[in-house]
């Protein structure tokens, strides 16, 4: 076995495949910036120039760190570059005084997967002083967003943010409702519901611009985690010894806010008290029976 294959976190990763994608992805970021810094201030400059440029760098930024982590690169090397990732995806979706930015919506499930992720990265790897910040680019767009998601509110409550009750809704049902269960079950029954969710989760991100994509020739993808799957282990100290090897499950980033963060917070369902119960209704966005 490789020493690549022995390190590597992503099963679907291969050596060259991921060398040629991570040096494709430096490219494109000082490709994107070398545009941007040289046509700003220039006269015919497009206004979509600016927000398009820097949505590209943001969003190889991100997918450089996703490829970091599922190549096998130290923890310490993706705490210290979320920052920088954070950053750069400010510009294009925070209001801007001259230019048009583009907000995400939590209704679409390439924006939700987006914010599970940031809100996952930014905590496991122990940056809560950029958690408000990470919620501030799904807030742009408050009253689309907000109060109609419980795992959403769920988790930003546990995070000790603000929440607006959802009355038991959620914005995609095909799996995410188990992480829903495995926050309101006793403790012993919370690793039922997680694994279930982790067997569930990758047919249930069909639809995303990154679904699929390991099956691609030539191989351009960055890895697949339910990052949301280890943001509800930590922050509620469910028990992973029996999930922790499923595909998809972020394990080494539980490990590393286990030792390197805050104590998670004590056991309870405080944070779910406005809602409605585990939701069952078979359509999106709709108010579930308990």
């Amino acid at each position: 076995m490789s020493s690549f294959s022995s390190k590597r976190r992503e099963q679907f990763l291969n050596e060259e495949p991921s060398s040629v994608r991570r040096l494709g992805l430096h490219e494109d970021i000082a490709d994107a910036q070398l545009l941007l810094d040289t046509s700003l201030g220039k006269e015919g400059f497009r206004e979509d120039g600016w927000f398009a440029w820097n949505w590209a760098i943001a969003s190889a930024k991100r997918r450089l760190l996703v490829h970091s982590y599922s190549d096998g690169s130290p923890m310490e090397h993706l705490a210290a570059d979320f920052p920088g990732v954070l950053a750069a995806q400010e510009p294009s979706s925070l209001p801007h005084p001259l230019h048009e930015t583009e907000p995400f919506f939590l209704e679409e499930l390439d924006s939700y997967h987006y914010a599970m992720t940031f809100l996952s990265l930014a905590k496991l790897l122990c940056r809560d002083d950029l958690v408000p910040r990470v919620v501030a680019l799904f807030d742009v767009a408050y009253t689309d967003n907000r109060g109609k998601d419980a795992l959403y509110e769920a988790l930003l409550g546990k995070l000790g943010l603000p929440t607006v009750p959802a009355k038991g809704m959620l914005r995609f049902l095909k799996a995410h409702p188990l992480l829903l269960k495995a926050i309101e079950a006793e403790p012993r029954k919370r690793p039922l519901f997680v694994a279930e969710l982790l067997k569930k989760w990758y047919p249930a991100m069909k639809g995303t611009a990154w679904h699929g994509l390991h099956d691609k020739i030539p191989q351009s993808f960055d890895g697949y985690w339910a990052f949301e799957a280890g943001l509800v282990t930590y922050l509620w100290d469910i028990d992973d010894s029996s999930y922790r090897d499923l595909p998809f499950y972020p394990k080494d980033l539980v490990d590393y806010a286990r030792t390197h963060g805050a104590v998670a917070s004590p056991d309870t369902c405080a944070t779910l008290a406005a809602q409605d119960g585990p939701p069952t209704s078979p359509r999106s966005g709709e108010a579930c029976p308990k």
